[in-house]
């Protein structure tokens, strides 16, 4: 599990750390040289040695100080530019002062200057160690063009902590900000590299220890994203004398005679997630599309409106298939009339199992809220922005504006566990901690994604994972298939269709 923390709580760690004795300065010295064993270990095997470091008067330059110092020590041809003068900050003072020690070349940056721009060309790597979590509001002018001077460098652009330009606690970009290759965040993520657009200039983003004891932490999980191995252990093992009943009865009530394909997806996900049996509810009318595909689900047709949609004449049927389930999918191009209202909230009250509402099924409760707080059983939303917002009576522009906040909303309101979807989707169960999905791409934001996702969050409920593990699980693995999918072919050519069949090989890495 890594945090992601505001700059209050960074501030936070780092005076608990110097109250249990490790000083601001060693802290300083450690993420320095965090930072330079991460360039190294990239940059050891190859030829790549000449570095330029830009440092900042901050604590930042700083960093960048106790880099510039390692990798001068390891072998590298290290130059200093100081972009905004000499340091000011006291350990910084100290980091420049044993910097000056080993006599490496250090000079004011002067952007008349022709010999350090071709300096700057011809590094095969450049170290922005400018502005770090303290910085907010606007680059001074030479900076912006210093940094966009960086975007025509042959060099690998590597970031301390965050790309100078950016403000560590929102997702916003003012003009100029540095565009990495790689960004090496001390400590923990900030919620800059992890939300768009500001994640966008970051690169990859990889997270360092600085020595900060584990226990210190212990208050930090308001915000966090789960690694791959976390997840893996979420999942049972599954046993040689298991049958399909031991990974559970899914019941997804999805399709119309218009969207079909929902249908198909989600039972395809779930099959493909490893439910020991699928039963999909479907209206009669869209039989043949149904049955196209997907050979291992059970059928269960029902009588359809004159819409092509579920009628409410099989409410029984439907409650009867209910009460025999695991867990159930309601939803996926369901469409939303009189009928498929009351079957949505038929379910409701009297699911015992926990029970996924998701595009339709979520727009099928709008007007009646209250009814999902209500519910028995354990109750899961997947919305997209539209679909939050029309839950909660604003624009999905607001959902955009602070997802954290819409996703709070929503679990307060619904006392569900919420999986807020969109670019870093906001997962949470209480309103109070968040899970942060960090896989996926925009190759993904195309019709039938979120079919697959509500599919594969019911394959693992039904394979034993709790609702929020499934959920974190589930997007996790959805969002994995995804750059698979776009790195295999594009991510214009990313479709649900092929996400599908990149899940089998995917899961093995969590079995």
């Amino acid at each position: 599990m890594i945090p992601i923390l505001s700059t209050q709580e960074i501030k936070a760690l780092e005076t608990a750390a110097d109250a249990q004795g490790i000083s601001y300065l060693r802290l300083m010295e450690n993420a320095g040289s965090a930072c330079a064993k991460a360039i190294r270990t990239r940059f050891d095997n190859t030829d790549k040695r000449k570095v330029i470091v830009l440092c900042g008067k901050g604590k930042n330059g700083g960093d960048g100080f106790v880099a510039a110092r390692k990798l001068q020590e390891n072998g590298y041809e290290v130059r200093v530019l100081l972009t905004s003068g000499s340091p000011t900050a006291e350990n910084a003072q100290e980091m420049f002062s044993r910097l000056t020690e080993l006599e490496i070349p250090v000079e004011p940056y002067d952007e008349a200057s022709e010999r350090q721009r071709a300096r700057l060309q011809a590094a095969d790597i450049i170290i922005d160690a400018v502005f770090g979590t303290g910085f907010s509001g606007v680059l001074p002018e030479n900076l912006q063009k210093l940094f966009a001077f960086l975007t025509s460098c042959k060099g690998f652009v590597v970031s301390i902590d965050l790309p100078s330009g950016l403000s560590a606690d929102t997702n916003t970009v003012e003009s100029g900000a540095v565009f990495a290759d790689l960004t090496i965040s001390v400590m923990a993520l900030k919620k800059a590299l992890v939300s768009a657009p500001a994640r966008d200039y970051a690169g990859e983003v990889q997270v360092v220890s600085i020595g900060i004891p584990k226990e210190l932490y212990a208050s930090c999980d308001k915000l966090v994203t789960f690694t791959k191995s976390e997840i893996a252990d979420w999942f049972p093992q599954r046993k040689s004398d298991a049958n399909k009943g031991s990974f559970g009865k899914a019941l997804i009530v999805a399709g119309s005679y218009e969207m079909p394909g929902a249908a198909l997806l989600s039972s395809s996900a779930c099959v493909e997630t490893g439910a020991g049996l699928v039963r999909l509810a479907f209206p009669e009318c869209a039989y043949a599309a149904v049955t196209a595909a997907v050979p291992e689900k059970v059928l269960l047709p029902l009588k359809a409106n004159r819409f092509g949609r579920i009628s409410a004449q099989d409410e029984k049927r439907l409650l009867d298939a209910l009460s025999s389930s695991t867990a159930c999918l309601v939803g996926c191009g369901l469409g939303v009339d009189y009928d498929t209202q009351t079957l949505v909230r038929s379910m409701l009250r009297n699911a015992k199992v926990p029970l996924i509402l998701d595009a339709d099924g979520i727009n099928a409760m709008q007007d009646d809220i209250d009814m999902i707080r209500e519910a028995e059983a354990p109750v899961i939303l997947t919305p997209h922005p539209g679909e939050a917002a029309r839950l909660l009576g604003c624009t999905a522009q607001d959902v955009q504006a602070d997802r954290e906040d819409a996703c709070r909303a929503l679990c307060e309101k619904t006392k569900a566990t919420v999986v807020l979807k969109g670019a870093g989707t906001l997962i949470s169960n209480d309103g109070v901690h968040f899970s942060m999905n960090q896989t996926g791409n925009s190759g993904m934001a195309t019709a039938g994604s979120g079919d697959v996702l509500a599919g594969m969050i019911l394959g693992l409920l039904c394979i034993g994972l709790s609702p929020l593990e499934a959920c974190i699980a589930g997007a996790h693995i959805h969002g994995l298939a995804g750059d698979t999918v776009s790195a295999a072919y594009s991510q214009c050519g990313n479709t649900p269709s092929k996400m599908l069949q990149v899940l089998p090989k995917l899961l093995s890495q969590f079995e």
